[in-house]
């Protein structure tokens, strides 16, 4: 679920974005708006995977977890990038060497993360719909991009031909 604050963020904040938000600034989603794309997001990774009861039961509370350790190291991750622009000018060899390694060691560390919930999966769902949970995950987002768009295009009509063409 790479990045997916930020894809559920970008693709409905038009839709619940706080008033008081920078003109300029990303759209922001309510807390509310944020436990119903939840909502969403498990009742639907719930029904492409066919959990039963008892395996949701056991599944939700790890996937919830992992997912949360995920984003604090994405978000650490991004920090670590946003750190070179803040001062608005090219970091040293030395600086990005450092930024380089740093930001390796945080993918490493996520894919740690995800070996060991991925242990952890099989044996609450198996394994067969630990290998479907990937694609339902990229599939949701998918989803959530695809009434994003809708939503633009209604707010904003269809987009201009190319090529000229009228």
């Amino acid at each position: 679920m790479k990045y997916a604050t930020l894809i559920i963020a970008i693709l409905l904040g038009p839709c619940t974005m706080n008033t008081n938000a920078q003109e300029n600034g990303p759209p922001e989603l309510s807390q509310e708006r944020m436990k119903e794309i939840e909502a969403q997001r498990s009742a639907y990774i719930t029904a492409a995977l066919s959990l039963t009861p008892e395996e949701a039961q056991r599944f939700w509370p790890l996937f919830n977890e992992m997912s949360d350790k995920r984003q604090a190291l994405r978000k650490e991750d991004r920090e670590l990038h946003r750190s070179l622009v803040k001062g608005g000018k090219d970091p040293t060899e030395a600086e990005a060497e450092v930024i380089l390694e740093r930001s390796l060691t945080i993918r490493a560390r996520e894919l740690d993360l995800e070996r060991a919930y991925t242990e952890r999966f099989k044996k609450a769902i198996g394994a067969v719909k630990t290998v479907k949970l990937d694609k339902a995950e990229r599939d949701f987002h998918r989803e959530v991009l695809r009434k994003y768009k809708e939503q633009l295009e209604d707010r904003s009509g269809p987009p201009p031909p190319r090529g000229g063409q009228r």
